[in-house]
């Protein structure tokens, strides 16, 4: 099992009082003004800094903008391990984590405003700082179903392939998801029911 705070660690996201106020600046500033129109000195001025401290931290605008992707990713992972660690069946937990980590992504581009319409030309630079994060996620989803199949709840041969079929399920949905392609007008309700029907049959249960 990774340990959490040391993934953390890791991926650099434990930062100085200074830099989480410098990447907060730039995370208001991309939402407000959107990407093109922040300057380096804006997010100087919004941070009450001064250019040089903000040079020092961050070499360019780009550089600060996967520091804000990677804190955004860092809060969802926050939200996914809370919901591995409940106390409850596998099959209810496994259905939790995928749709926070759907409606979570989707809350993240949306409450970053302007960043919003630049998501698809931000695609790749994302998906690429997520790789980083994508074996902690599929190792929080393969000790879900091994919880299930000890509970007698799920049916699978091999736990890794099979929690790597689901995570790289539903990132593959996350486009289409924010965009609206899928359910897009349909209630919250029922794309849980179909996705449930799609997971819960996968892993062996007749429901």
């Amino acid at each position: 099992m990774i340990n959490f705070c040391t993934f953390v660690s890791d991926m650099s996201v434990t930062v100085s009082k200074t830099t989480n106020i410098l990447i907060e600046a730039a995370r208001v500033l991309f939402t407000r003004n959107g990407y093109d129109h922040t300057t380096m000195t804006d997010i100087a001025r919004e941070a009450k800094k001064g250019r040089r401290t903000l040079y020092v931290h961050f070499p360019s605008k780009e550089v600060l903008l996967r520091r804000v992707i990677e804190m955004e990713l860092t809060k969802i992972l926050d939200v996914l391990r809370a919901i591995a660690d409940k106390d409850i069946s596998a099959d209810k937990k496994i259905m939790e984590f995928v749709i926070s980590r759907l409606n979570n992504v989707r809350h993240t581009i949306f409450r970053n405003g302007s960043l919003r319409a630049d998501f698809t030309r931000f695609y790749l630079t994302i998906d690429s700082i997520r790789r980083k994060y994508d074996k902690f996620e599929i190792n929080l989803i393969r000790g879900i179903l091994i919880e299930g199949r000890e509970q007698g709840i799920f049916r699978f041969d091999d736990p890794d392939v099979m929690a790597a079929i689901i995570h790289y399920s539903i990132k593959g949905l996350e486009s289409p998801y924010v965009r609206g392609q899928v359910a897009g007008n349909v209630d919250v309700r029922i794309l849980e029911r179909h996705a449930r029907q799609v997971i819960l049959r996968g892993l062996g249960m007749n429901i």
